[in-house]
């Protein structure tokens, strides 16, 4: 059941990741953090500005999907999605100088330091 969200999951990411248009995506790399966060920073707001739905939903669903499939990330049984995201937007804030980065890349990493597993 897992694997199917998963799937699913990844699966509306690459349709959804060509966002903007034609012209934009020439110009801005769409897979960086300095894109997607304005969705992160967005899906934070109550209520979500309707010109920002897409994106918010393109960051919650790619930490949906690396909470779920990066084994190096422990969370506490109270995470809800909003405390997700705002560890990510916390930790990407804290290092503007990345925002060029691969935003996957950073928000798994964001996780990790967060909400690191004890070791064994």
């Amino acid at each position: 059941m897992k694997l199917t969200r998963v799937l699913a999951i990844l699966v509306g990411l690459s349709l959804a990741s060509p966002l903007g248009s034609l012209g934009a995506r020439a110009q801005q790399d769409t897979s960086s953090a300095n894109y997607i966060m304005l969705g992160c920073e967005a899906f934070l707001l109550d209520p979500i500005p309707t010109s920002r739905l897409l994106i918010a939903g393109v960051c919650a669903g790619i930490i949906d999907t690396l909470q779920v499939t990066n084994q190096n990330i422990c969370l506490p049984a109270i995470a809800t999605r909003r405390l997700l995201v705002r560890g990510v937007v916390s930790y990407i804030n804290a290092i503007p100088a990345r925002l060029h980065e691969n935003f996957i890349q950073l928000a798994s990493e964001a996780l990790e330091q967060t909400w690191p597993c004890a070791p064994k």
